[in-house]
Order: C-alpha cells, then structure tokens, then sequence
C-alpha cells in the first residue's frame, strides 16, 4: 500500500522519545537516559542523540550530565504541540511544493486549491494536538 503523506525516521523517533519523556515525566519527574529509550524501543542511541539535541535547541526537552541525567520535558506535555515538535526536528512542514522549479504546471495546475487546503487543514490539526494527547497510548 502506498502512503499519501511519508513521515521520515527522524520525525518518528523524535515523536516516540517526546511521547516516552511525557509518560515518564508525569509518572516520577526524573530524567531519562537514552540509551534506556534506546535499549527500549530497539532505536540507534547516536539517534536519538540528534533527535534530542534538536528538541533542546528548540527548548521543548532540557538535558542533565551525570548519574541520573538525561532528558525531561522543559514544559508540559499538554503545553508542547505535535507541530512545535515536527518543526523543531525537520523545520517547516510542506504537504506538497508548489512552485515553478518544482511544477511545471504550479501557475495553472486545477489540483494546487486541494493541496493547499490540505495543507492548512495539516498545520492546523498539529497545532491543536498536544503531546499529552498522544502520549496516552505509549
């Protein structure tokens, strides 16, 4: 079966850390190795570690060095949304890119008001989808 929309390996294991850090956090408030999430999740620790310094930079996770260090939430789960996530892993999200290099047929094309209809419907359902919402089900 063919996918509409991919979503890349980062953004996937990004959204699996962020989901795990929301659970755990809530649970005990202690930091959260990687290479536990790791070990856990059958995920590449060197990863996750670019994953997690992309959150950071972003201030969505905050790091601790040392015994009982880490990763944790900077702010709440229900506070942080699927789209600041996305963003912060992969930069601005494009469900299709319109424009004359990429389409020959962008300046006349009958489809393009679907696509960005779609698009804006895409960003919006981001936007209102918090972390703890789909942090339930991991």
């Amino acid at each position: 079966m063919n996918s509409l929309f991919k979503v890349s390996a980062k953004n996937h294991a990004g959204m699996i850390l962020m989901s795990i850090l929301a659970n755990r956090s809530s649970i005990e408030g202690d930091f959260v190795s990687l290479k536990e999430i790791a070990d856990e999740m059958g995920l590449s620790q060197k990863f996750l570690e670019e994953i997690a310094a992309s959150l950071k930079k972003s201030k969505l996770i905050k790091g601790r060095q040392g015994p009982g260090g880490g990763y944790q939430l900077a702010k709440s789960a229900d506070s942080i949304s699927v789209y600041e996530i996305l963003v912060a892993l992969e930069g601005p999200i494009a469900a299709m890119s319109c424009d004359g290099a990429f389409c020959p047929v962008a300046d006349k094309c009958s489809s393009k008001s679907l696509w960005s209809f779609l698009h804006q419907d895409l960003i919006e359902s981001l936007k209102k989808t918090s972390l703890k919402k789909i942090s339930k089900s991991v």
